[in-house]
């Protein structure tokens, strides 16, 4: 084991504030400062430690990603415009879902759920009955609230907050937000797959090209990420870099300068997208200041997004997409009034989203690869009516092992109302 990773084990067994610095752990693991400091460094990258103003670096509780899945009582009041009359120390507080009160006393009570919010009008007795079951309160029609209210609200720390909003406007405003939140959270990003720099390795500027091949035969990897004495990056070395190089020569005289790099925050869809059009193996995974974190390859990547896809419906495109059926011939779907532009015709980004599917669908079915839009030549050439029943046609023009081209067209009964040339990059 190497005293890098010794020390990141030793910080992970501590006891969650218990306190660490660069030169009692070089004391007690007998390393080097520098050692020391680089493991340290590492440990608070990934949620291990933490530094703080005044008490120094401490061991925390490792820090899982956060999920957007709620929203705090602060944002559904600025995103239904609201004014808080009382409660405010509640507003950081989570809820976990809200309802409407427009039922009986009797009735409501199965609806309050704690960290609840009520939407309700003028009705005290019902907003007196939600804070009772510690749920948040917002009034809406611009109704004030009486100081029985407001002196409660502040006994409980749970807000009141009034909006001029009617109901169904409110409750469209927070079904919208969750769905958004729900859509953030399903988003995988760089941060859920990449390989941390200790487990894949990498070296530094002033290593030797015989530091390479020993760093590949103990990982069997073939490129690194190169970084100078502050671990930030500054190259890509690869075997073809180091092919006929002297074992004496230096790291950063063979390898490549400025590469491409990608954060944590970075979506896998996107980081994809620049992998495949600049043919990346590996990209390393830097934090703000470029300091290395770690690398994501395309393997890792192609892994991560076998199972993207979560129709949950929440995006307009697979709110669009579920209109599609597939057929014995090819697919089909019926035109809803959402689908259509001020013409008549089918809009433009409609269109872009069933050429798309239809082309992922048909190449993904055949060779399991990974596919990216790469051009989309569209044809516009009728206009076609709400409640028409249109199938898809489609047919590979060329194929090879990095691209193709589709030939897909729309059709009304025998007449062609839409046609598309789509070329794609596969990997």
């Amino acid at each position: 084991m190497s005293k890098h990773q010794e020390i990141l084990d030793y910080l992970e067994n501590l006891a969650v504030g218990k306190r660490v610095s660069v030169r009692s752990i070089s004391n007690h693991l007998k390393v080097s400062d520098g050692t020391a400091y680089r493991a340290i460094k590492e440990a608070e990258n990934r949620g291990i430690v933490e530094t703080r103003p005044r008490s120094g670096t401490v061991r925390v509780d490792k820090k899982m990603r956060v999920r957007l899945d709620k929203l705090t009582y602060a944002e559904i009041a600025r995103i239904s415009d609201s004014d808080i009359v009382a409660g405010v120390s509640g507003l950081g507080r989570e809820f976990s879902k809200f309802s409407i009160g427009a039922m009986t006393r009797e009735n409501i009570l199965r609806y309050l759920v704690n960290s609840g919010l009520l939407i309700v009008g003028d009705r005290e007795d019902i907003q007196l009955l939600a804070l009772e079951h510690q749920n948040a309160v917002l009034v809406t029609g611009g109704f004030s609230v009486s100081d029985k209210v407001k002196e409660m609200a502040e006994h409980t720390g749970i807000p009141v907050m009034v909006t001029s909003y009617d109901t169904f406007s409110v409750a469209t405003m927070i079904n919208q937000a969750l769905s958004n939140a729900r859509i953030k959270t399903d988003v995988k990003t760089v941060d859920e797959i990449y390989q941390f720099k200790s487990e894949y390795g990498y070296l530094f500027g002033t290593d030797k090209v015989k530091d390479f091949h020993g760093l590949t035969k103990k990982t069997n990897h073939v490129r690194f990420p190169v970084v100078n004495e502050n671990e930030k990056v500054i190259g890509v070395v690869s075997m073809r870099d180091i092919a006929q190089r002297e074992l004496e020569e230096t790291i950063s005289s063979v390898m490549t300068n400025i590469p491409f790099t990608t954060k944590p925050s970075v979506s896998l869809a996107n980081i994809s997208q620049k992998m495949i059009f600049e043919d990346y193996n590996m990209v390393p995974v830097v934090a703000d200041d470029l300091t290395l974190l770690g690398v994501i390859t395309r393997r890792q990547i192609l892994e991560g997004m076998q199972n993207l896809r979560h129709p949950n419906l929440h995006t307009y495109s697979e709110q669009m997409l579920a209109h599609l059926h597939h057929e014995k011939d090819g697919f089909s779907f019926v035109v809803e009034p959402v689908m259509l532009d001020h013409l008549g015709q089918l809009a433009q980004g409609v269109l872009a989203e069933y050429f798309k599917e239809v082309a992922h669908r048909l190449l993904t079915k055949k060779s399991k690869k990974n596919v990216i839009i790469d051009q989309m030549m569209i044809y516009f050439l009728e206009a076609v009516q709400i409640d028409d029943r249109l199938t898809i046609a489609s047919k590979i023009v060329m194929e090879n092992r990095r691209s193709s081209i589709l030939d897909i067209e729309i059709y009304l009964e025998n007449q062609m109302v839409a046609k598309a040339m789509v070329t794609t990059k596969t990997t």
